[in-house]
């Protein structure tokens, strides 16, 4: 079995009538970039959604990072979450997520005992919630912050 180059995933362009599949998260700024935008936390995993910067006329898919930090448990498993994850992601499509939109996976320990439907379920719903506010945008800012009434 060969393995494919990291390079360009073969997904088609939006004018060619096909449908554009998920692209891969994988630098370290989109990762934190995303961060800073919208979650939803669900139990095996806080799902993070950010409306991405792009060049006018620029269309491109959604993308989908995956993150599983050391206190999950040793690389087995947090290999064993990710690839579960990414399953789930594959599955779904690019139908649920919005083009133009990075979006972060960041798992929990509970994502590698939960059976895989519930996790299918719990990534529909937490999108939806996400979506649910129209357009992705930065939480408010902490009430600490903010100017209070007096």
């Amino acid at each position: 079995m060969t393995r494919r180059k990291d390079g360009p995933s073969p997904v088609a362009h939006a004018g060619s009538g096909v449908r554009i599949g998920v692209l891969r998260l994988k630098k370290r700024p989109d990762f934190v970039a995303a961060a800073k935008g919208r979650r939803q936390h669900q139990k095996a995993f806080v799902l993070q959604a950010r409306e991405r910067e792009s060049a006018p006329g620029e269309t491109e898919g959604p993308r989908v990072g995956f993150t599983v930090t050391k206190k999950v448990g040793k690389a087995v498993v947090r290999n064993r979450i990710r690839r579960r994850l990414r399953e789930v992601v594959r599955l779904a499509g690019a139908e649920p997520f919005t083009p133009g939109c990075d979006y972060v996976v960041a798992a929990r320990r509970e994502a590698l005992a939960a059976p895989f439907d519930e996790l299918r379920g719990e990534l529909f719903r937490a999108l939806k919630k996400i979506h649910r506010a129209g357009t992705l945008r930065p939480p408010v800012a902490p009430a600490g912050d903010r100017k209070q009434d007096l």
